[in-house]
């Protein structure tokens, strides 16, 4: 594997005394649509599922809720922010989705939000995961996108929010534009009836103004010595991205839901 800085080890590591904070808004921010999604798959209460870069576990947990007889596997690659430990049905693993490996077909559902983006290797680790389903098992895989802010007719919030995205493709890698061929990728992975939405969260006084502002904080050096952002700057945009009458569309989300051909016969042993 590559030496270079990977999402967490310096920038968005989980020892910053914000972070807990940050995950937690964005949790807040997306969790509604991926429970809509996950809602509307025609799952066996017996499956068994993968929540890739858990984060904090609330996308593990509520599956445990909708499945009781299955099995949920919430991993990442530093799980020290999970807070789902000793749920029931719910089995925390350190994994590494860029070199650890799981048996080929040995999930019903993958689900992966706002991950690959991250990841320099990002194509390899979607085909990897489209063989890890069981037939008839289904992925769906979440991600960032960054059109909104190139539009924005607000020069302050353009200015930072673009020089963000610059900021962690440098640092880590991060595509703030991959994901917009999501369906077709999942295609080429070889799932079939392959469909997709894209859906934007609003910044102001919202979730996903509080997560922007956040992450702003921790890449405020970065702006400041690589973008010539002033201090002054950075307190306006921190005000202006959770102010009540600012409702701007903040990242998009596009969503891609693909299935592995062929049919779940009969329930398997949990996997890993």
């Amino acid at each position: 594997m590559s030496d270079a800085e990977q999402y967490g080890d310096q920038l968005f590591s989980h020892a910053h005394p914000a972070e807990t904070a940050r995950l937690e808004a964005l949790a807040q921010a997306l969790d509604p649509g991926t429970f809509h999604r996950l809602e509307r798959l025609p799952l066996r209460e017996d499956s068994r599922c993968l929540e890739v870069g858990s984060g904090l576990g609330t996308v593990g947990e509520w599956l445990v809720r909708r499945l009781p007889a299955g099995h949920v596997v919430a991993a990442d690659r530093d799980p020290v922010h999970l807070r789902t430990r000793g749920v029931p049905g719910l089995e925390v693993r350190r994994f590494d989705v860029t070199a650890d490996e799981a048996p080929e077909g040995s999930f019903d559902l993958i689900h992966a939000r706002w991950v690959l983006s991250h990841l320099p290797a990002r194509q390899n680790v979607l085909e990897r995961m489209a063989r890890w389903l069981a037939p008839g098992g289904w992925m769906v895989v979440e991600d960032l996108v960054m059109f909104p802010l190139e539009t924005s007719p607000e020069p302050l919030y353009r200015k930072v929010s673009l020089a963000m995205c610059d900021v962690v493709e440098r640092r880590i890698g991060t595509d703030c534009r991959w994901a917009r061929t999501l369906p077709a990728l999942l295609s080429a992975a070889g799932l079939i009836d392959v469909h997709g939405d894209t859906r934007t969260s609003r910044v102001g006084r919202t979730p996903m103004g509080r997560f922007w502002r956040l992450s702003a904080e921790q890449l405020g050096v970065d702006l400041q010595q690589d973008f010539g952002i002033t201090p002054e700057e950075l307190d306006a945009f921190s005000d202006r991205v959770t102010a009540a009458d600012f409702t701007a569309p903040g990242l998009a989300t596009v969503t891609a839901i693909g299935r592995r051909a062929g049919r779940r016969e009969r329930p398997h042993a949990a996997p890993l």
